[in-house]
C-alpha cells in the first residue's frame, strides 16, 4: 500500500527523485556524442491484429503489446514527441489506425513518455489500469472508457488475467505544479512483470518477488539512466540485479530505443546488455515474438546498436 505525505505520494524508502545539479547534466547531454543514431533504426511492421495468445510485441522505450486470454493488452504505448523530447528515426511508422482493439491499457505514471495525448486519441481502447489519481489525466484524452485505478499491491481480476500495482521508486508530474500527486508503478499481468520507470531498491525488489513469487517474464527497465538519478531510474547492473531478485525466467529490457533522455549514447543500454548478461532478450522493435520461444536466449537485435 502506498503512502502519502500531505497530498503527495512518497517512495517506499522515502528517497528523494529530486536531481542537483540540473545545469551541469543539461550541458553534459549536449556534450555527449551518439546520443542519437546516425541512420534510421530497422523496425518491423506486422498485422498485429494476427497476434495470438503468448505473443508480445515491443514498439521501442515502454511501449509494450501483449495477448493474453484472447485479449489485447498495451503498456505506456507512445508513437510521438514525449514533451519536447524528438523520438528517434525509424525506417517505417506504425499506423495505429490498423492496430486492433485495446481491451486493456496499463498507463503506469503521468509523464509525458508514458501518457502520450497525441498517441491515445488514435487507439481504440476499452479499459485502463493505472496507479492512484491518474484518471484526471486519462478523461481528458480518452473518452468512454473504464477506468481502474490500482494502489501497490492492489488486484483486478478482468476475464482470469490479473493486473496487480506493484512499488516503483520514481516520481510523478505532468505540469509545474502536480509534483507526486499521482501515484506510480510498475505492473504484473499474471506472470508477466512491467517495472515501469523505477530507481533500484533491494528492499523493494524482495518485497515484490515475496508477494509475487510466480513471476516468469521481466520487462525491467535499462535505459535513460545516469548517476546523477540512479534513485529514479536504475543503472544497469541494477537492473540485473534487480532480475535476479525477481527470480525471474527470462528478461526483456525496454526503456531505450526510442528516445535519449539523458547522457548515455544511444545503443549503449543494448551494448552493455550484450555484454554482461545472460537470459536477456531484445528483439527488433515492432515485431511480434512468442514469449515462451524467448526463454533461455541471449539476444540483442543487431538493430538496436552500432
Amino acid at each position: 500500500m502506498s503512502s502519502k505525505v500531505k497530498t503527495q505520494f512518497v517512495n517506499t524508502s522515502n528517497i528523494k527523485t529530486s536531481v542537483k545539479g540540473i545545469m551541469s547534466i543539461i550541458k553534459k547531454m549536449r556534450e555527449t556524442p551518439r546520443r542519437y543514431p546516425d541512420h534510421p533504426i530497422q523496425v518491423a511492421v506486422e498485422n498485429y491484429n494476427n497476434l495470438q495468445n503468448g505473443q508480445y510485441v515491443w514498439f521501442g522505450h515502454d511501449s509494450l503489446m501483449f495477448k493474453l486470454n484472447n485479449k489485447i493488452i498495451m503498456v505506456d504505448p507512445i508513437f510521438h514527441n514525449a514533451a519536447l523530447a524528438k523520438p528517434f528515426k525509424y525506417t517505417q511508422t506504425f499506423d495505429l489506425s490498423l492496430f486492433p482493439v485495446i481491451d486493456c491499457l496499463i498507463l503506469t505514471h503521468s509523464h509525458y513518455d508514458h501518457i502520450c495525448k497525441q498517441t491515445l486519441k488514435l487507439l481504440k481502447v476499452l479499459t485502463v489500469f493505472t496507479p492512484l489519481n491518474n484518471t484526471k489525466h486519462i478523461n481528458s484524452i480518452l473518452k468512454n472508457v473504464e477506468i481502474h485505478e490500482l494502489d501497490w499491491f492492489q488486484s483486478y481480476n478482468y476475464e482470469d488475467i490479473k493486473f496487480t500495482c506493484v512499488p516503483g521508486q520514481h516520481f510523478s508530474a505532468r505540469t509545474g505544479c502536480d509534483r507526486n500527486e499521482s501515484l506510480w508503478g510498475g505492473f504484473c499481468i499474471n506472470d508477466i512483470y512491467v517495472s515501469g520507470d523505477t530507481g533500484f531498491n533491494e528492499k523493494m525488489f524482495q518485497n515484490i518477488h515475496k508477494q509475487l513469487p510466480n513471476i516468469k517474464y521481466c520487462f525491467l527497465e535499462n535505459g535513460q539512466y545516469s548517476e546523477s538519478w540512479e534513485a529514479m531510474h536504475m543503472l544497469p547492473k541494477q537492473t540485473y540485479r534487480a532480475f535476479e531478485i525477481l527470480e525471474g525466467v527470462q528478461m526483456f529490457p525496454i526503456h531505450f530505443g526510442k528516445f535519449c533522455l539523458t547522457t548515455h549514447e544511444w545503443d549503449e543500454p543494448a551494448k552493455y546488455a550484450l555484454q554482461n548478461a545472460e537470459n536477456i532478450f531484445a528483439g527488433q522493435i515492432g515485431k511480434i515474438y512468442t514469449l515462451s520461444e524467448c526463454i533461455g536466449k541471449k539476444y540483442i537485435d543487431k538493430s538496436l546498436y552500432d
